[in-house]
């Protein structure tokens, strides 16, 4: 497979480059490959963490590539030395056999930098896990490894030294905690069903199990994601009733401290110990910021992000105002809580299940929305900053022809301050792309 490699520098109309000093100065666009023949996005999921990340001056992509035979594609992962930046290289695992053609069925993708072991794990609902994991140092030391399947072991059930439920499996995601890595997963079905922490240790190089930390009642939480910064690791989520997306209420939040032992509501109050066995349910006190009862809009696996400041964000949608909208929740460094509607003239309405966002920070601190529309094939970025409240939004990049959950490298971002997205196009099998476009950002 040959990567498509071309240089696009974006002429920004001069509106979108003055925003409070941030701007857009370049985009490089990279062709992965192409995507995978049928009617569900297999790449490219709101829910898929990460489908790219880099570590070390390296970076990774972890999508499905097509076997040539319908609903029989290959999990594939693809990586480029990105100081300075080189072509992509793939492997393609061919022992496993992706048959599902089922948009919950995406691949995560992570990196434990204290042992530099790739982690990835794939095709899920409700089925056993599906997990592998490289030899040591492959993260590294990238330049002294030939890249090849050899590297990594072969597709297991169950996470190596931990004990755990293995099954049903949905929607697993890693996410790096200083130099290990953080693994969640939901075990149950939509309308049912808990979600579990597992840690990596990259001394001892296995999984421990966590514990569980929601704990549905006859509902699951469905949550944004789990972000780990300076020492605290927070959640958002939304509950839903059965497994109609109308069901879906209230925007929970809790932080821990401690790795996930122990849980806290907004006020500081612990509502969840692990070693209690205790976990956060639906009526836990304090763990919901908004009430937003059913039938008002609110998704699920939307976007969240912490910044440096302390401040933690969401993005999600609501009809409590008689209309879709899309709203921008924010956490002050005190707990304060704000509530705003994202009011910005071209922005199209979302609706009840149209593709999801996310939030990414600047190293200059301005937030950043990465906004698919719901009714056409267009991209936007917009960014704000605290001094505006975060309702100063600006335009810094619109595309068109994707149909696509931008995902985003979070670890480059912060590294470099380039926005490398995950996009993947409109169209029909096998013109359809998938894409990496990097976006230079600066002032």
């Amino acid at each position: 497979m040959q990567a498509n490699f071309h240089t696009l520098l974006w002429l920004l109309t001069a509106a979108a480059s003055v925003v409070f000093g941030l701007s857009i100065t370049s985009a490089t666009t990279t062709t992965l490959g192409i995507d995978v023949e049928g009617s569900a996005r297999l790449n490219g999921g709101s829910f898929q963490t990460s489908a790219i990340t880099s570590y070390n001056g390296w970076q990774y992509a972890a999508f499905y590539n097509t076997s040539g035979t319908y609903a029989q594609n290959l999990v594939t992962l693809g990586r480029r030395k990105i100081n300075p930046v080189a072509a992509w290289e793939f492997i393609v695992f061919k022992d496993y056999v992706q048959t599902t053609i089922d948009g919950h069925n995406t691949i995560s993708l992570g990196i434990s930098t204290g042992d530099g072991t790739i982690h990835l794990s794939y095709d899920h609902h409700d089925v056993p896990l599906h997990y592998r994991v490289s030899q040591q140092g492959v993260a590294t030391n990238p330049a002294s490894y030939t890249w090849s399947t050899a590297l990594f072991g072969s597709t297991l059930n169950a996470l190596p030294g931990a004990t755990g439920i293995w099954t049903p499996v949905t929607y697993p995601r890693f996410e790096r905690v200083d130099n290990d890595l953080f693994f969640e997963l939901r075990i149950g079905a939509s309308g049912s069903g808990d979600s579990y922490i597992y840690l990596y240790s990259s001394s001892t190089h296995s999984w421990s199990q966590v514990g569980r930390y929601l704990q549905g009642s006859d509902n699951n939480a469905y949550i944004n994601g789990i972000d780990y910064l300076s020492g605290r690791l927070q959640a958002s989520w939304t509950w839903r009733e059965t497994p109609d997306v109308v069901t879906n209420h209230d925007l929970g939040y809790a932080y821990s401290d401690d790795k996930g032992l122990t849980w806290k509501n907004n006020a500081g109050t612990t509502i969840a110990s692990m070693s209690a066995g205790t976990a956060i349910g639906p009526t836990t006190s304090g763990s919901i910021v908004y009430t937003i009862p059913q039938g008002s809009g609110i998704l699920n696996q939307e976007g969240q992000i912490a910044d440096a400041a302390g401040r933690f964000h969401v993005l999600n949608r609501e009809t409590t105002s008689g209309t879709y909208l899309w709203y921008h929740y924010w956490r002050s460094a005190t707990g304060i809580w704000t509530r705003n509607a994202i009011s910005i003239s071209g922005l199209g309405a979302p609706t009840a299940t149209g593709l999801r966002g996310k939030l990414a920070i600047a190293n200059s601190g301005e937030l950043i929305a990465l906004i698919p529309s719901n009714t056409n094939t267009e991209v936007y970025i917009y960014a704000s900053t605290v001094a505006g409240s975060f309702k100063d939004w600006k335009l810094l990049w619109t595309g068109t022809g994707f149909s696509t959950e931008p995902l985003f490298d979070k670890a480059r971002l912060k590294d470099q301050n380039i926005l490398s997205v995950f996009f993947r196009q409109s169209g029909s099998y096998p013109d359809r792309k998938l894409q990496v476009i990097d976006f230079a950002l600066g002032s």
